[in-house]
């Protein structure tokens, strides 16, 4: 199961790093900090770059959570292990669907190709491919994507790349 832990933002690298020194990788399949694909206008055109897509949040699968938790809150630079009452808790069965659908199974969300048909977003192919009724806006110029759901416990607006490649 995944679990969330908060992070200070800009720092997700750095405190990734120390999770994978200090705790014993039997006790934890995966760490993920989630990026997204993007593209940015340039002077030659546009270019693809990566940014994190929950800046913030560091996403560790692991089957020994109670460890897991225990070492992190030994850790003053760690700020909130998202839960409840001080439990560690995992996402829920739909918040790990979604993450594993997005990301195909790694820790990166690519870009997704659509279409605007009578002001409805289509998506062609992608990551965003099923998810078009969480879209409240598309930026066709920055070729972003923003979705809201439920995440975390809370009601999350995500960036995502899209590009639309016709509008009628």
């Amino acid at each position: 199961m995944f679990y969330v832990i908060w992070v200070q933002t800009l720092k997700e690298q750095e405190f990734k790093s120390r999770f994978e020194k200090d705790i014993d990788s039997n006790l934890y399949n995966r760490i993920l900090l989630i990026s997204r694909t993007e593209k940015q206008k340039h002077k030659d055109g546009y270019k693809e770059i990566s940014r994190l897509m929950f800046p913030g949040y560091l996403f560790v699968e692991t089957d020994h959570p109670d460890k897991i938790h225990e070492h992190i809150c030994s850790q003053p630079s760690y700020i909130k292990i998202l839960g409840n009452d001080g439990q560690f808790l995992p996402l829920t069965k739909s918040e790990e669907d979604f993450l594993n659908r997005i990301t195909g199974h790694t820790d990166r969300v690519d870009m997704s190709l659509g279409i605007i048909e009578n002001g409805i977003v289509k998506i062609l192919k992608g990551p965003l491919f099923g998810f078009e009724q969480y879209i409240v806006k598309v930026d066709r110029h920055k070729r972003k994507a923003y979705l809201e759901m439920k995440l975390f416990g809370d009601t999350k607006r995500i960036i995502a790349g899209l590009e639309i490649v016709a509008k009628s």
